[in-house]
């Protein structure tokens, strides 16, 4: 009966969002040298040859060709070249329906053997998403860092096939390491289960006034300690991720519906019109309308242009 505390089962992976970022060969030199790197996606590399290490969770690992590794979104960790070496890398988030990360919730292994077809896997990604490079390698660079947020809000994705196996070939690569996942024990996972309380009531009410203090009473928690430890275990702040949420919702609504911008406005509770428009276009890069008319265009350029 205890066992569903600790073992993660299919239901936790029911409703899992996986977005591909990034997927290409590289290979490095010294210059892989970068200290306190930490990123709201995961990393996952397929050595192929050379020397290279990398620490995080309290331990130095050796990268070794021939292994695939893994490094969970927001997670510090070192990276180190001492003269070169060979590797695929791949940018991905894997998020619950609630929004939170996956791997945040587990405790699962760093570091598995690959499999025969792994370098295949890798190939065919690289070929489906010819496009997800990295502008640079370092990760403390502006343009380094806007990337993923820029492509998780975009809405290119390749055709339905193509996406589809790219979606078996990413679970195909996450595989082993759930096979021994657990969950969280402890104060972590209590406060993760309470922070799973917290984005299932943002789901719930995104069309309602909500403040910090509603989101911590969800939680049981005083407003600043929640908001400190919200950050810890999802990656922003609480009333950010809000915003976020709202946003998400309100580029479906645009793309699905011809209600005027204010209306979503309000579907995704933020009465003031001029404050939405703001906030999308701060996350967006674009106004509500000019985001509207470019897909619209692109998907159907006749009725764009009557």
């Amino acid at each position: 009966m205890n066992e569903p505390l600790h073992a993660p089962g299919p239901r936790l992976l029911a409703d899992l969002e996986l977005k591909i970022l990034t997927v290409q060969r590289i290979e490095a030199g010294r210059w892989w040298n970068y200290q306190r790197v930490v990123s709201p996606f995961s990393r996952l590399w397929l050595i192929l040859d050379g020397q290279a290490s990398v620490a995080h969770h309290g331990r130095r690992r050796q990268l070794l060709p021939g292994t695939l590794h893994l490094v969970p979104a927001f997670t510090p960790h070192d990276c180190h070249c001492p003269v070169w070496f060979n590797h695929y890398h791949l940018h991905f988030t894997a998020r619950l329906a609630t929004g939170i990360d996956l791997f945040s919730l587990l405790d699962c292994e760093f570091e598995v053997p690959a499999g025969r077809q792994t370098r295949e896997c890798f190939e065919r990604l690289e070929a489906i998403y010819p496009d997800r490079k990295l502008p640079c390698f370092d990760p403390f660079q502006e343009e380094y860092r806007r990337l993923p947020a820029r492509l998780e809000v975009s809405s290119q994705e390749p055709p339905l096939a193509d996406w589809l196996e790219a979606q078996g070939w990413l679970r195909w690569l996450l595989a082993p390491f759930l096979r021994g996942a657990r969950l969280h024990e402890g104060m972590h996972a209590r406060a993760t289960q309470r922070f799973l309380a917290v984005l299932e009531f943002i789901q719930a009410h995104m069309g309602e006034p909500v403040a910090l203090a509603d989101l911590a009473r969800v939680a049981d928690l005083n407003p600043t300690y929640f908001s400190d430890r919200f950050q810890d275990i999802v990656g922003v702040r609480p009333l950010e991720y809000l915003a976020r949420r709202r946003i998400e919702r309100a580029q479906y609504l645009l793309l699905t519906t011809q209600a005027p911008v204010k209306w979503v406005a309000g579907e995704v509770g933020l009465a003031d019109p001029a404050y939405f428009t703001r906030l999308f276009a701060k996350l967006c890069h674009q106004s509500p309308t000019a985001y509207r008319q470019a897909h619209w265009a692109a998907a159907d350029p006749e009725n764009s242009a009557s």
